[in-house]
């Protein structure tokens, strides 16, 4: 497989959404195929997995979670968007809760819950985006969804309406939501004004580089020499080597193999040859191996005498 065939971690900056980054990087290193694994809002910065080439077929198989973020919040006031880049919706006029309070009830939200999105989100209602759907009133609630908040801790700031925030979430969780969950528990409103994501399940922010900008004359290099490959990317189902290079012939080219010994319990694999390239994704059942997905063509299987 070619270079531009992997995974590139992206520390994206607030202001462009995860599709600019994609379209950005597209340009940059000249591919058709660039895809994002896990979206970050404009306002949003941290961590967006770039996948490229072949590997954009393996997005659903890489690890999901858990996701961290850091970032802040401000009691009293409440918005479309849940966050503050939209107006304010209302403000709270009364006395705000004490930190003692605001913290024993963000750990009250800790745990498996069902979060409706924001309002304006890309969650669809209806076959339609629900940021399309709320563009005029009246509001259209999107379904709750099943997600786990494994940690939401806030930490007083010195200004008594804004908190520090830490979170560590199941995929698909909004953490906006997350926040307006906790100025309605606590009776006051909130919004989200800042938001890091730190890591996705073994992927982390400091592994991350900054997009260079297009003008950059080493922009090329700069994304090129971060790029890791497809061999090398971290998947969550089961190794399975398929030893024989006669095996491997028929694997890529959509035929099912014989698996050695059984090979262990029956699901979903991450199928590699003899010399630990990647070649696919496959189905193991029944003591056999069937593609579900080929990643290298019958041509680039090397002769291993098997």
């Amino acid at each position: 497989m070619k270079i531009e065939d992997g995974l590139l971690l992206l520390d994206k900056p607030i202001g462009p959404t995860s599709h600019d980054v994609v379209q950005h990087v597209r340009r940059v290193l000249g591919l058709r195929r660039v895809g994002h694994a896990g979206t970050l809002d404009p306002p949003a910065s941290g961590l967006l997995p770039i996948v490229l080439g072949r590997a954009t077929r393996l997005v659903r198989f890489l690890p999901d979670g858990p996701k961290c973020y850091v970032g802040a919040l401000r009691l009293g006031v409440t918005s479309l968007t849940d966050d503050a880049s939209a107006p304010p919706r209302a403000r709270f006029d009364g006395p705000l809760p004490s930190p003692s309070m605001v913290v024993t009830a963000a750990a009250k939200l800790e745990g498996a819950q069902l979060q409706v999105p924001p309002a304006i989100s890309a969650r669809r209602v209806g076959g339609e985006r629900l940021y399309r759907l709320n563009r005029t009133a009246p509001i259209v609630e999107g379904p709750a969804r099943p997600v786990v908040v494994s940690q939401f801790r806030v930490y007083g700031s010195g200004t008594s309406d804004v908190y520090d925030l830490e979170a560590v979430v199941s995929a698909g969780t909004y953490v906006r939501a997350l926040v307006r969950d906790l100025g309605a528990l606590l009776g006051c409103g909130a919004v989200l004004i800042a938001l890091r994501r730190t890591a996705i399940g073994p992927f982390r922010v400091e592994n991350a580089i900054t997009p260079p900008g297009s003008a950059d004359p080493e922009a090329a290099s700069v994304l090129g020499a971060s790029i890791l490959p497809v061999d090398r990317i971290p998947l969550w189902p089961q190794d399975y080597r398929i030893e024989q290079s006669t095996d491997e012939r028929r694997f890529v080219s959509g035929m099912a193999v014989d698996a050695a010994d059984g090979g262990g319990p029956p699901g979903i694999r991450s199928v590699s040859a003899a010399d630990g390239r990647r070649v696919g994704i496959g189905t193991l059942g029944g003591g056999r191996l069937r593609p579900l997905i080929v990643l290298v063509p019958p041509a680039d299987v090397v002769d291993q005498g098997g």
